[in-house]
């Protein structure tokens, strides 16, 4: 009996402040701008996935331009040598049959990451690394960070995705609505009918809250579906990540609930409410975030990007410093004279500076790639003091542009640049000239992350939890509260 009373009261409290809430025409301005934010992002996500797209399309689009050049060039190179007239001989680094020139550039393979079915959730790491590169014979630095990946200004001021107004924007709208539900009414007089006229008065608030929670939450999850049907198609909405991804939304957003009910159920003012919940959102969602990754990089120092790529590609030059001076040193000891074996000796040369300089830039990038993953272990774990970092991670990895994905992706490149080296500059050790065959047999960069973003939703265990538990014991606190509501 007690708890059909209970689900009486709740109910009757929810129907009540509905009817209030539909009279009130700033709660439908304050909701249609929600929903019209949160279409808006994720127009801006799939604009900026259509340019990912076009940039890799491009990318594929001159590969196999170049390569159908160079196999042309190549067929009739040995068409004149089968009938006796041998064309002119093209310049070595024009010459599809030099292997340490070709790999080093005409013949680059591209290496792309795909956006992901729902990568208009979330920019992620998109913004720091391009979508395509092409994989070369020389050091990382000649070709990973060879490209401006967008405009300063842009990167920062930051990009307007769904991430960002979940974060930020989503849970404002929330706090508006929740902040004073019991101070309001207590200084609008009005307390003391609610109180009076339920049987159970703490399920009775329980009940408006809910229904002042429930639109805001409610709109952003029918803004987001609307959203990913429109930009992204209807598929996408069946997809195991899309189901995560409202989960997030909710859940998120009952924090914000949750901390809004307990504030209230301090028995505060409505001033007291407003101040303390803003100070709160303002260290969720901006202090602890930049004091997690400033406290990570303190313990764990790393040079910039910017220091890296310099330093990477210093090491380059000094490499080909050595090799000018050593050619230099050798003409000056044999009367100006190259080295003996002509040609293939003036190659094994520049691969031997080639190599030189691939060693210095792998222990750079190794370096600096170690202490940030030591910065990104310490941020992790430090994450679970933000509600609002843990969310954002979420939805990037539910995005496929989380730290999981593009590592992946690098260490993909990786392991692909050693073999595009090892078909090359073996040939080109060896002295053997590329063929038809050759060209055909090249090693091809496959994405194969399927499995990877399969797993994305069941990796958001950690995050989740650690967004669910603060969010319950708020709502011990704020059901406590109530209870002890009085005029």
């Amino acid at each position: 009996m007690s708890s059909a009373f209970l689900s009486s009261a709740f109910l009757a409290g929810m129907r009540f402040e509905a009817r209030m809430m539909r009279r009130d025409g700033a709660i439908w301005f304050a909701l249609l701008i929600l929903a019209g934010v949160t279409l808006f992002a994720l127009a801006m996500g799939a604009s900026r996935v259509a340019a990912q797209q076009a940039a890799i399309a491009a990318a594929r689009a001159d590969e196999t331009q170049r390569l159908t050049n160079l196999q042309k060039t190549l067929a009739q190179l040995q068409q004149g040598e089968t009938q006796g007239k041998p064309a002119p001989e093209p310049p070595p680094y024009r010459d599809p049959r030099n292997a340490a020139f070709m790999g080093g550039g005409p013949a680059a393979a591209v290496a792309a990451l795909a956006p992901a079915p729902l990568a208009l959730v979330a920019t992620g790491q998109s913004d720091l690394l391009p979508p395509a590169v092409r994989v070369t014979t020389g050091s990382k630095d000649s070709f990973l960070f060879a490209d401006e990946i967008d405009n300063p200004a842009n990167l920062m001021s930051g990009a307007t995705d769904l991430a960002f107004v979940v974060v930020f924007v989503y849970p404002l709208v929330i706090l508006a609505m929740a902040f004073n539900l019991l101070a309001g009414e207590r200084e609008q007089g009005t307390l003391a009918m609610t109180l009076a006229s339920a049987r159970r008065p703490s399920a009775a608030l329980a009940g408006k809250l809910t229904a002042r929670v429930a639109a805001p939450i409610a709109a952003t999850l029918l803004a987001v579906m609307a959203g990913v049907w429109i930009f992204a198609g209807w598929e996408r909405l069946a997809s195991p990540g899309f189901a995560a991804l409202l989960f997030v939304v909710l859940l998120y957003g009952l924090f914000w609930a949750a901390l809004a009910a307990a504030v209230d159920g301090l028995g505060r003012g409505s001033a007291f409410n407003a101040l303390t919940l803003i100070g709160a959102w303002v260290a969720i969602t901006m202090i602890l975030p930049a004091a997690i990754n400033s406290i990570a990089a303190f313990a764990h120092p790393a040079p910039s990007r910017i220091d890296m790529v310099l330093a990477a590609r210093a090491a380059s030059t000094d490499a080909d410093k050595a090799r000018d001076a050593s050619l230099a040193r050798y003409a000056d000891e044999h009367g100006g004279g190259r080295p003996a074996g002509g040609s293939q000796e003036m190659t094994l040369h520049r691969l031997a500076t080639q190599e030189a300089a691939f060693q210095r830039v792998e222990a750079i990038v190794a370096q600096h790639d170690a202490q940030l993953a030591r910065q990104r272990d310490m941020a992790d774990r430090l994450g679970y003091l933000s509600p609002a970092y843990l969310t954002y991670q979420a939805m990037a990895d539910v995005a496929g542009s989380g730290e999981a994905r593009y590592r992946a992706f690098l260490d993909r490149i990786r392991a692909f640049h050693v073999d595009w080296r090892e078909f090359f500059l073996s040939r080109a050790k060896a002295g053997a000239s590329l063929t038809a065959q050759d060209y055909a047999a090249m090693p091809k960069f496959t994405q194969a992350d399927e499995e990877l973003m399969a797993r994305a939703p069941a990796g958001l265990a950690g995050p989740l939890i650690g967004v669910a538990l603060p969010m319950l014991i708020l709502a011990i606190f704020a059901w406590r509260g109530f209870r002890r509501c009085r005029i």
